[in-house]
């Protein structure tokens, strides 16, 4: 996990982008497996559990879940702090959807949006907190960059950027495992 906290303020401009993107499983009919994957192949409820204890959201702060997919981790923020205004942002129209049917089946409200990391709809210092999860190694490395600095942007002076993702497998039994992952992913 990243944590990366505003130091002084330097403005990054809101910046266009016209990046498509590349659906979670690499395939839009798989989109609807995502979620049974990733908690077959991942300690999904454990490190987003961890993700949100490390971000230690406030009552009343405002959070992006940034490439929020099919909402999992927007869902475990709002329950776990319902006074939070909270904010889902992905590319993916499939996994909006999923993650729409996921907050109305649980009886919550938020707002879900279209759009981009690298280019993020929202004004200069609109949240609190910014969450990401499995999202960055989507990314190409200029995207990870454009992505961190529109993050930065949209957070609150005093404000983290929180991300829990993939990283290099060390030793080859996780080297091999993470073939399955990446061939799945």
């Amino acid at each position: 996990m990243i944590k990366i906290s505003t130091g002084p303020r330097r403005k990054y401009p809101m910046k266009q982008s016209s990046n498509s993107y590349i659906p979670a499983l690499a395939y839009r009919w798989l989109t609807r497996f995502y979620d049974p994957v990733v908690r077959v192949t991942t300690r999904e409820a454990t490190f987003k559990e961890a993700l949100l204890r490390h971000a230690s959201i406030q009552g009343g702060h405002r959070i992006l879940d940034l490439g929020c997919g099919t909402g999992t981790l927007a869902v475990l923020v709002k329950r776990a702090h319902r006074d939070a205004e909270v904010f889902g942002l992905d590319a993916d129209p499939e996994a909006l959807n999923l993650a729409r049917t996921k907050l109305e089946e649980a009886d919550i409200e938020m707002q879900l949006d279209r759009g981009l990391a690298s280019a993020l709809p929202y004004a200069d210092e609109s949240f609190d907190r910014t969450l990401s999860s499995l999202f960055f190694h989507h990314l190409s490395s200029e995207l990870k960059l454009e992505a961190m600095r529109e993050a930065l942007r949209v957070l609150r002076p005093g404000g983290e950027f929180h991300i829990a993702d993939w990283g290099k497998p060390t030793g080859s039994v996780m080297r091999l495992a993470f073939v399955v992952v990446q061939f799945l992913d």
